[in-house]
C-alpha cells in the first residue's frame, strides 16, 4: 500500500493551478521507491465537468516505468467546487468489468471550493469497489 501523503501538496498545487478545469493524470513509484506526480492533459469534451486522461500520455508513461521498473500506484483527477468523491462518471471510467481498470492503482479525488482545494481522498479497490482509506 502506497502512503500517498508525499505527493498531497502538490496535487493541490496542480489543481488549484487551473480551478476551472477538473486537472487529472498518475502518481508513479520509481525503481528506487520515490513517488512522481505524472500530470496529463484532460482530454474530456467538457474539462469542467469530466476528466479523461491523454491515452497517449498514459501509454507513454506506462512504457517509461515498465523500461525504468516502476509502476503507476494512483490516479488523481480534481472536482471544481465538488467534494472529494467519486462520481458514477469517474467510477464508470475506474472499473472495467469486475475490477479496476488499472489494478494496483488507488484513485485520488482533490475536492475545491472556489478554486481552493477543500480536501483530498484516497480511494482504493476493495475487491468489489472502490472505498475510502485516506484523507491527505
Amino acid at each position: 500500500m502506497t502512503d500517498h501523503a508525499p505527493v498531497a501538496a502538490r496535487l493541490a498545487s496542480l489543481a488549484e493551478a487551473d480551478p476551472r478545469n477538473e486537472v487529472c493524470g498518475f502518481v508513479a513509484v520509481g525503481a528506487g521507491g520515490e513517488l512522481e506526480v505524472v500530470p496529463v492533459r484532460n482530454v474530456a469534451g467538457q474539462g469542467g465537468q469530466a476528466f479523461e486522461a491523454d491515452p497517449a500520455a498514459h501509454l507513454a508513461l506506462s512504457r517509461r516505468l515498465r523500461r525504468e521498473g516502476g509502476r503507476i500506484v494512483a490516479v488523481f483527477h480534481s472536482h471544481v467546487d465538488g467534494p472529494a468523491r467519486l462520481s458514477a462518471a469517474d467510477l464508470a471510467g475506474a472499473v472495467l468489468g469486475n475490477g479496476p481498470a488499472l489494478p494496483g492503482a488507488d484513485q485520488i479525488v482533490v475536492g475545491l471550493e472556489s478554486g481552493k482545494v477543500k480536501e483530498i481522498r484516497v480511494f482504493r479497490w476493495t475487491g468489489s469497489d472502490f472505498a475510502p482509506v485516506a484523507d491527505l
